[in-house]
């Protein structure tokens, strides 16, 4: 019989070696819509709770392999409940209410749940949106119930009864699935992503091994799905006050204070968050001598970041940036003394951001570049060291399917044997390092006269002027005569000219390219991090604003 897997064993794990350490805090009092009060649980008290949930959620007709959509806001009792969910063995679905009404009605209505545990206005909407929730035999409300009946948080906790001896944990092969997470959509329509349990236990065991996670650890987290993690490695979570689903709405005031008042040894944000809460250190001369690791994903970061994050730390402590995808979570990794030590002279020259080697046991392939399904992996797909295509992970953590969704399966998934493999949908190459170097992304790729262009390489060149914050870009005309044109957001306050900018691509491959510049009032970003950004959404903008400035 094979070793099985259930995300809520690591939780068990620790209650029982660590019982009085916490597991989780908040940076704000928590009343809550169930059991949780206060602004911590140990991993003792979120064991016995999540025991609780699970034996309630039981009780409430809630079975192994069933989906259960949860919308509900990160909280004490929402990690508690989805620990109980986990081990129940029903399938958490998780929606990023960013992606928008419309679709994420279409999209609740595509997985069609069977049962629904959501806040208050959800339940408010789904009477007079009923057709997306036709297939929903169970309703929960976090918070408080009004008119549409169902049960109440409160009530799943009372329909455990009095017994607090250790829920009876489902088993699972690695291969089965745990949850459903949907994408952000931020290029392209949402789609919900099977995450397996023995995925999740190799990504806990990946980042345990690539941030050198202890016990004795304290981190803060400016991203929801991150607590999973910190708790199953054995962490403390510390959640920064806020909006975790908005991160560019979190105050950096809010981010210090977590680190310092926690004496946090490690923090995770977007990379929004670390832009402003790295300005904000500088104005205000703060340190974080606490810090002895970040990590930062969602969007290629330049190297004044990377300096600017060692100016507030311990000398040595580093920031990572590890790439990944919802599909992938972990697939290769990289950190600050690499980049700024070796690789950066590569960027500023053009020639992509280094992402880093692959996690142990994941193999990162580059195939030619193609729209077309590939259902069998052949070798006669791969490109030669140094030559950009598309990239694609071979790797036990990489999601099996998009449910329901045979299209979008057979566009990204690749069968090799047994195995899955992910078509990244990113453009890359591979040194003769082995390291992964990331070019954007391959919807967001220019097709003009003289051939493709991949945005990422391009603008880590014009990145380096200090009056810049971040660059895109965009393609005007139709594809395959598209004119490439730099639209550029600016660091507060600061100034730049045409001429500054583009004299940093003299001598680069890509001198000349760039055929117009134009400054921005603020790019639109992905729901998640509110990092990525879409410059698909940028394209309309250019052709209002930069017609006229075009050559002839």
């Amino acid at each position: 019989m094979g070793q099985s897997f259930n995300i809520g064993a690591d939780l068990r794990a620790w209650a029982e070696r660590a019982p009085a350490r916490d597991a989780i805090r908040f940076m704000v009092p928590h009343a809550g819509p169930g059991r949780a009060v206060g602004t911590s649980l140990s991993f003792a008290a979120l064991e016995r709770l999540s025991n609780r949930y699970a034996r309630g959620f039981a009780a409430s007709g809630v079975a192994r392999g069933d989906t259960v959509l949860v919308l509900a806001k990160p909280s004490l009792d929402f990690y508690a409940f989805m620990f109980g969910l986990f081990k129940l063995g029903a399938v958490p679905v998780l929606m990023d209410p960013g992606m928008g009404f419309s679709a994420l009605l279409k999209c609740i209505e595509q997985i069609g749940p069977k049962h629904l545990v959501a806040i208050p206005v959800v339940h408010a909407v789904r009477q007079v949106r009923r057709r997306p929730f036709r297939a929903t035999q169970t309703f929960v409300t976090v918070g408080r119930r009004w008119f549409w009946g169902g049960a109440s948080l409160e009530g799943v906790y009372r329909a455990a009864g009095e017994d607090d001896t250790p829920f009876a944990m489902a088993d699972f092969d690695a291969g089965e699935e745990a949850c459903i997470i949907f994408t952000s959509g931020s290029t392209g329509t949402p789609k919900g992503v099977s995450l397996t349990h023995g995925a999740f236990s190799k990504v806990v065991r990946d980042l345990t091994a690539a941030f050198s996670f202890t016990e004795q650890d304290r981190w803060m987290d400016a991203f929801a799905a991150f607590v999973f993690f910190d708790v199953c490695a054995g962490m403390t979570a510390v959640v920064v006050e806020g909006n975790l689903t908005k991160p560019a709405t979190i105050k950096p005031e809010h981010v210090v204070q977590a680190i310092q008042e926690h004496q946090c040894t490690g923090a995770f944000a977007s990379p929004i968050v670390w832009a402003q809460a790295l300005r904000y250190m500088e104005r205000q001369g703060l340190e974080l001598p606490s810090l002895q690791r970040a990590v930062t994903t969602g969007a290629p970061i330049a190297a004044d970041m990377h300096r600017r994050f060692q100016a507030v730390v311990e000398a040595g402590v580093q920031l990572h940036t590890p790439y990944g995808a919802t599909e992938c979570l972990t697939t290769a990794h990289i950190a600050s003394d690499e980049i700024l030590g070796e690789t950066w002279e590569r960027t500023r020259a053009g020639h992509g951001t280094c992402v880093g080697r692959p996690y142990p046991g994941t193999a990162v392939h580059i195939i030619r570049l193609t729209e077309d399904p590939l259902p069998e992996w052949s070798d006669e797909l791969l490109l030669p060291v140094g030559e950009i295509g598309e990239i694609v992970a071979e790797t036990p953590v990489a999601s099996p399917e998009y449910k329901g969704l045979p299209e979008a399966n057979a566009a990204a998934k690749i069968r090799k044997g047994d195995q899955i493999l992910h078509r990244m949908g990113d453009l890359g190459y591979q040194d003769e390092q082995g390291r992964l170097w990331f070019c954007g992304r391959k919807a967001h790729r220019l097709e003009t006269a003289e051939g493709v262009v991949p945005a990422v390489p391009v603008e880590g060149i014009f990145n380096e002027h200090p009056a810049v914050f971040r660059t895109a870009l965009v393609g005007m005309g139709p594809r395959g005569a598209e004119i490439p044109v730099l639209l550029v957001e600016s660091e507060q306050g600061a100034t730049w000219t045409e001429e500054e900018l583009l004299a940093l691509a003299v001598g680069t491959r890509w001198e000349g390219l760039v055929k117009a510049v134009a400054g921005h009032p603020g790019f639109p970003t992905d729901a998640r991090h509110n990092s990525k950004i879409r410059r698909e959404d940028l394209k309309a903008w250019a052709e209002n604003h930069l017609r006229g400035k075009l050559p002839g």
